[in-house]
């Protein structure tokens, strides 16, 4: 199986200037086999040659040609594999998810077309697709050198390498709030995985996770305190800099710098820039919480239950602005941008789905459609059963529980009912399996001992509420 692992480089002047100009070929490449695809598929409408490939192997190939061209000799002093790996192949792989999404059926932006990549705005980074390798506490870079990283050996210890007995495959450099990282990814044995039998429901907002199962129920709550100290710091940095000033670019004969229209380009001045990169620390500091918290909430639920089901949400969609202009504004726009800020600082919906997508052993999806107004013990749908955000109470049997934990035991019951939809399973031979039938009829009974529940989270662990 292979997992990945991120470690800090610690390059001298001459290797950062090194990795600047492997980050710049990879993207000089990339545009320029982008924008000779855009023609040559141009010449195909037009009748004029045969559909162009846009596979990795076919972009290779054109990098030779493009390494070959006049006024290209630069990119013979800079590892060939390197750039090749970090312009040509990516791009393959970019019209290949493209082609994908198409199929889907997506269109316009949705399908995602390859763009062109700009300096200063595309992240800064060059791959080693092979031959990775790592000694100890460096990491070799062709025609670079070894580069001094921070790998620890393995240990128990917090910040310990935890693949150290596993092969690098791929490596990718990247730099990020001017510092340097590498991300590995490693090939190592899989380990012996036992397999649960249980079924969890989890409902999801922007709060917390309720999770569901039969005898048993939690609230997973979101840190929020941690989360937001950051993310308080990163808008008292973003209203420092706004109160900065911005300077006019000047040429090398001290002459300011205009565009094509005649205005004065204009940079931050360096108060500016620090300040934006105190902001951007502290973002980045919010996002590594959410997504620590994903990981360590998935891996828990992925360790304790054989079968997730989900509720079907499309996250992106419930992102999206609420309509109206400033002529005629629409309903509760207002809270509507209140609840996007929340979901986009907080909110680690999408995060936890993507995480569970491959650690889970069988995650199922429900549709969302009246799972909180549904009443759990009778199935009553009404709109008026959850009048309170956090609290439910059904107005036919009066069952009273919190709202999400009820939600979560709606989605349970569907997931229940997918999962014995298609009755007892059968063997390739298409005889009856006696071992699968007796899973499915006891299936239903399977009940997991809340009190087995270990959720390692560093730092303040969140409030956990347990109701049987």
């Amino acid at each position: 199986m292979h997992r990945a692992s991120r470690y800090r480089l610690y390059p001298n002047q001459t290797q950062e200037r090194q990795f600047v100009q492997l980050c710049g070929a990879g993207r000089f490449v990339y545009n320029e086999l982008l924008a000779e695809q855009k023609r040559e598929y141009a010449r195909f409408e037009a009748g004029e040659r045969e559909k162009p490939g846009a596979s990795p192997f076919e972009f290779g190939k054109r990098f030779a040609r493009l390494k070959a061209k006049e006024g290209n000799a630069w990119l013979g002093g800079l590892s060939a594999t390197v750039v090749r790996g970090t312009g040509a192949f990516p791009l393959g792989a970019a019209f290949a998810h493209f082609s994908r999404r198409v199929r889907e059926g997506k269109k316009g932006k949705e399908a995602g077309f390859p763009r062109f990549k700009v300096k200063g705005r595309s992240r800064e980074s060059f791959t080693i697709p092979e031959a990775v390798k790592i000694q100890a506490k460096r990491l070799w870079v062709p025609k670079v050198g070894w580069i001094r990283m921070n790998r620890k050996a393995q240990s128990r210890t917090r910040g310990a390498d935890p693949w150290d007995g596993g092969e690098a495959r791929v490596a990718v450099v990247y730099r990020e709030l001017d510092k340097w990282y590498v991300s590995v990814l490693w090939e190592v044995e899989a380990p012996e995985w036992r397999w649960h039998g249980g079924v969890c429901g989890i409902d999801r907002n922007s709060e917390n996770f309720a999770a569901g199962w039969i005898g048993g129920r939690r609230l997973i709550e979101i840190p929020y305190d941690r989360i937001g100290k950051y993310e308080a710091r990163a808008r008292h940095y973003q209203w420092r800099a706004s109160h900065r000033e911005r300077i006019e670019l000047k040429d090398a004969a001290g002459e300011p710098v205009r565009t094509k229209s005649g205005k004065a380009v204009k940079v931050a001045s360096n108060r500016r820039r620090l300040l934006q990169q105190r902001a951007a620390k502290a973002k980045r500091k919010a996002a590594e919480i959410r997504k620590d918290f994903s990981h360590q909430s998935s891996a828990n639920l992925a360790r304790l239950f054989g079968h997730i089901v989900l509720e079907e949400l499309d996250v992106q969609a419930m992102r999206r602005s609420a309509r109206g202009t400033r002529e005629k504004p629409g309903r509760r726009v207002g809270a509507k941008a209140a609840l996007n800020r929340k979901m986009a600082q907080f909110s680690c919906m999408g995060m936890v789905e993507r995480f569970l997508q491959y650690k889970a052993w069988d995650l199922i999806r429900v549709p969302a459609r009246n799972t909180s107004r549904t009443c759990a013990e009778c199935g009553h749908v009404d709109e008026d059963n959850r009048k309170e955000q956090a609290y439910f109470r059904c107005l036919a049997c009066g069952h009273t529980d919190n709202a999400d934990a009820n939600a979560a035991r709606n989605i349970l019951n569907l997931g229940l009912e997918k999962l014995l939809a298609g009755g007892a399973p059968v063997t390739g031979r298409g005889e009856d399996n006696e071992a699968g039938a007796f899973f499915m009829e006891c299936l239903v009974e399977t009940a997991s001992d809340p009190s087995t529940m270990s959720w390692n989270y560093r730092g303040s662990p969140p409030d956990f509420h347990t109701q049987s």
